[in-house]
C-alpha cells in the first residue's frame, strides 16, 4: 500500500516542478482563459479531420435517410455503406490525432526532464 503511494507521488513529481518554478501546468491555463468556442476552434485545429469526418457523416446519414423515405432503395443502400466508410475515416483521424498529440507530450516531457536533470 505505502509502496503505490509512493509511486504515484513519483508519477506526480513533474506537476510539482512546474508549479514550484511558478508555472501553472499549461492545460489549467487554458482551461481558465477558453470559453467553448475557443475551445472548439484550438481542437479544430489540433487534428482538423475528426469534425470534417463527423459532417461528412451526418451529410450521409441525412441523405440516405431522405432516400429511404423517397423509396429510392439503391441510393439509400449506397449513402449507408458511405455513412460506414466516413463513420471508419473518423475513428481513424481520431486515434491518428491522438497519436501524434500524445508522441508531442512524450517529447515535450523529454524536453523538460532534461532540462531539470531528472529522470
Amino acid at each position: 500500500m505505502a509502496d503505490s503511494a509512493k509511486n504515484n507521488d513519483t508519477a506526480l513529481e513533474w506537476l510539482k516542478l512546474k508549479t514550484d518554478k511558478g508555472r501553472k501546468p499549461d492545460y489549467q491555463i487554458r482551461a481558465e482563459m477558453e470559453d467553448v468556442g475557443n475551445k472548439f476552434l484550438r481542437k479544430f485545429k489540433e487534428n482538423p479531420l475528426v469534425p470534417i469526418g463527423a459532417l461528412v457523416t451526418v451529410g450521409f446519414l441525412g441523405v440516405g435517410l431522405k432516400s429511404m423515405y423517397d423509396g429510392n432503395r439503391v441510393r439509400s443502400q449506397m449513402m449507408m455503406r458511405g455513412r460506414i466508410a466516413a463513420q471508419g475515416f473518423t475513428v481513424v483521424a481520431l486515434l491518428g490525432g491522438l497519436f501524434y498529440q500524445g508522441m508531442a507530450a512524450l517529447k515535450e516531457t523529454e524536453d523538460d526532464t532534461s532540462e531539470t536533470g531528472l529522470k
